[in-house]
C-alpha cells in the first residue's frame, strides 16, 4: 500500500486579523488583482493560487501559529494512521461534498471530494517566484527529523543550498525544509490559547532572480525587512514581516 500523506503540500495557512486589509496587501505584493470565489469571505479565508503550493489567508486561525496542509488520497486511511503516529492531538473528520480534513497537532490534512473550482495559477511576479521550501522549526533535530520522516514516508536529505540542513524532497510544489534555527534565528512567540512558546517564523521561503530588486520591491509594498540582506550558511536573503508579523524568507533562486 502506498503511504496514507502524500508527499505534496497543497497549502500553506497565514493567520490574520483583519482579511480584507490582507487580501489586499498580498494582491499588491503578488500582482494579483483579487478575484474571491465564492464562499471564501463567508468562511474568512482567502486563497492565492500560486504555483504548486498555495497562501491561503486565514482570519480563523488568527492567534493561532501558521499550519501547513498535506494532501490524502485516502482521509481514513490517513486519520487511522495518524491516531497510531505520535501526536499531540489529532480531530476528528471534517467532511463537506467539497472535502474531507482532519488536524494533527498544527497540520491539516485534506482529501479533495470534488473540483474546488479555483482559479488557475498565474504567472508568478517577477521578483516573488513562487515558494521553494516550508519551514519546519526544530527544537530537538533529530527527533523532528524521525518524525517528519515516518509522517509523509520518505527519508530527508541534505538541503545543499541551504546549508546542508535537512529537507524532504515533495513529489511538486515546496519542498520541508527542517531548521534548528541555524538559518532562521528567529526568536520564540507565545501563544496563549496553546500555553506555548514556539518557533514558527519565518513560514516559507520565496525565490527570487534579484535580491536588492526584491527587497525594495517589498519595502515599497509597506513590508518590515528592518536587517535587509543578510548572509548565513552560504545563503544570502532577507525576510520580510506582513502587517500581522507573519514572516516570510526570500532568497537568489535555488534549483529544486
Amino acid at each position: 500500500m502506498s503511504h496514507p500523506i502524500l508527499p505534496f503540500i497543497p497549502a500553506v495557512f497565514v493567520p490574520v486579523k483583519d482579511l480584507k486589509r490582507s487580501t489586499e496587501w498580498y494582491a499588491d505584493l503578488l500582482g494579483r488583482q483579487i478575484a474571491p470565489q465564492p464562499g471564501q469571505e463567508d468562511h474568512g479565508i482567502y486563497i492565492f493560487n500560486l504555483e504548486g503550493t498555495q497562501i491561503i489567508l486565514d482570519s480563523n486561525t488568527w492567534g493561532s501559529p501558521p499550519m501547513i496542509m498535506f494532501g490524502s488520497d485516502d482521509i481514513d486511511a490517513s486519520h487511522a494512521f495518524c491516531e497510531e503516529h505520535p501526536h499531540e492531538t489529532v480531530t476528528d473528520v471534517f467532511r463537506d461534498e467539497f472535502v474531507s480534513v482532519f488536524h494533527v497537532n498544527s497540520h491539516m490534512i485534506c482529501q479533495t471530494n470534488r473540483d474546488l473550482d479555483l482559479p488557475k495559477a498565474k504567472p508568478a511576479h517577477s521578483l516573488l517566484g513562487g515558494m521553494s521550501r516550508i519551514f519546519i522549526h526544530a527544537d530537538n533535530l533529530q527527533d523532528t527529523i524521525g518524525w517528519y520522516e515516518a509522517f509523509v514516508g520518505r527519508s530527508t536529505e541534505p538541503d545543499v543550498k541551504f546549508g546542508e540542513l535537512p529537507y524532504i524532497r515533495m513529489d511538486r510544489g515546496a519542498h520541508l525544509l527542517i531548521d534548528d534555527n541555524r538559518l532562521s534565528q528567529s526568536p520564540r512567540k507565545f501563544y496563549e490559547q496553546l500555553q506555548l512558546d514556539m518557533r514558527v517564523n519565518p513560514i516559507a521561503i520565496i525565490d527570487t532572480p534579484d535580491l536588492t530588486a526584491a527587497l525594495d520591491h517589498v519595502r515599497s509594498k509597506g513590508a518590515v525587512a528592518d536587517k535587509g540582506i543578510e548572509s548565513r550558511l552560504g545563503v544570502r536573503f532577507f525576510l520580510f514581516h506582513d502587517p500581522d508579523g507573519n514572516a516570510l524568507m526570500v532568497c537568489e533562486k535555488v534549483s529544486r
